[in-house]
């Protein structure tokens, strides 16, 4: 029997994170999307790049246990994230620099419905956009494309204008981008503001949401609040999650009026209720 094409193919690196009670775990947007469409039945395929470390072993199994088929690239090392809180937000050091990406053998692109690019830092090199068909509905979540890394290793916001040209051409033909507040903190303070930026930087094709945590999500010049808000558990990796299921079903084309508010919406429930499921409260 010829299996299924996955509902949702997902590309970036896998991360080794450690946090400051001294443990660590593998993570990167490709790990929490396969959790999170574990529990609710979205056939995911990631392709991915990892190291040795321990932990990236453990990742890529993790993957291999919940995702339909798995294509990772052995680096030399994996991305290493330092988190640190502190009041204002969590703050990320790169301890160590990961591998790249090459789709042009990934037999993973064949007949997704959906294509998310989900980069963490700079494992999708521009040049490799060009092997994602545009048949299935593409969308990327702009956080790995803007995230520099100062001398000291800490991981800072880049302004849209650090972006190189052909990536903002790739991305400016794609259906969706995602980014949040925080992402687009080198551009501008308030998504408003941000929305603006980014539609300028992108041109008119992409449809733009720019998500802002417990305040809920932006598209165009309309504001939707969150469905429901879940404390007492970890958001990491929540925005990753909304961008997947919005992705996760099939888009009209074109798309009629109210489906974007619609898909935001769903998706923003969809998070709620992934969170509530790792122990979460709503209010």
């Amino acid at each position: 029997m010829i299996a299924a094409p996955p509902d949702l193919l997902v590309i970036g690196g896998l991360t080794v994170d450690r946090f400051p009670d001294g443990s660590s775990s593998p993570g990167g947007s490709v790990l929490h999307i396969a959790r999170a469409a574990a529990q609710t039945g979205i056939r995911v395929a990631v392709i991915t790049v990892a190291g040795p470390e321990r932990e990236a072993r453990a990742g890529i199994e993790k993957l291999r246990d919940l995702a339909a088929s798995v294509d990772a690239t052995l680096a030399k090392s994996t991305a290493t994230f330092v988190h640190r809180e502190s009041r204002e937000r969590r703050r990320l050091w790169l301890e160590r620099g990961g591998g790249q990406i090459r789709l042009a053998k990934a037999t993973s692109l064949d007949a997704p419905r959906a294509v998310l690019l989900a980069p963490i830092l700079d494992e999708v090199v521009t040049e490799e956009i060009a092997h994602i068909a545009s048949g299935p509905t593409r969308g990327a979540i702009l956080q790995g494309f803007l995230r520099s890394v100062a001398e000291d290793g800490e991981v800072r916001q880049l302004p849209l204008s650090g972006l190189a040209p052909g990536l903002v051409a790739a991305l400016s033909r794609f259906d969706l981008l995602v980014a949040s507040r925080e992402d687009l903190m080198g551009e501008a303070a308030e998504p408003l503001d941000q929305l603006a930026s980014l539609r300028r930087c992108v041109g008119p094709r992409p449809a733009l949401v720019v998500t802002d945590g417990v305040n809920g999500a932006r598209i165009e010049d309309e504001h939707l609040p969150a469905p429901r808000v879940v404390e007492g558990v970890s958001s990491v990796g929540a925005g990753d999650i909304f961008a997947a299921f919005m992705l996760a079903d099939a888009w009209p084309r074109p798309a009629p009026a109210g489906f974007l508010r619609q898909r935001v919406e769903d998706a923003m429930l969809a998070v709620a209720e992934v969170l509530e499921e790792r122990g979460g409260r709503a209010r």
